[in-house]
């Protein structure tokens, strides 16, 4: 599910970045499918697999990261909870 979750972020990055039409909104959309193969990867393989490293990167990238903050989601919080078993 996590590869299929990141195949789908990265149609929508693609069309954001081919036109400046609906770019905030697919942007959007990409964003919250990295942050769906992000999760499912933390919970299937560890916060310290390579593919969820890269997840979590591409999250912490600053057109995800504006995402985050805007929504008041915090993708380090996220980690906390899996490393920590905290809420």
């Amino acid at each position: 599910m996590a590869k299929l979750y990141f195949n789908k972020a990265i149609v929508y990055e693609d069309e954001a970045m081919a036109t400046d039409e609906n770019a905030t909104e697919n942007y959007g959309r990409a964003y919250d499918y990295y942050k769906k193969a992000f999760v499912v990867s933390r919970e299937a393989l560890g916060v310290e697999h390579s593919k969820t490293v890269r997840y979590r990167g591409i999250l912490g990238q600053p057109t995800y990261n504006w995402f985050s903050e805007r929504r008041n989601e915090n993708v380090d919080k996220l980690v906390a909870e899996q490393v920590l078993g905290t809420a």
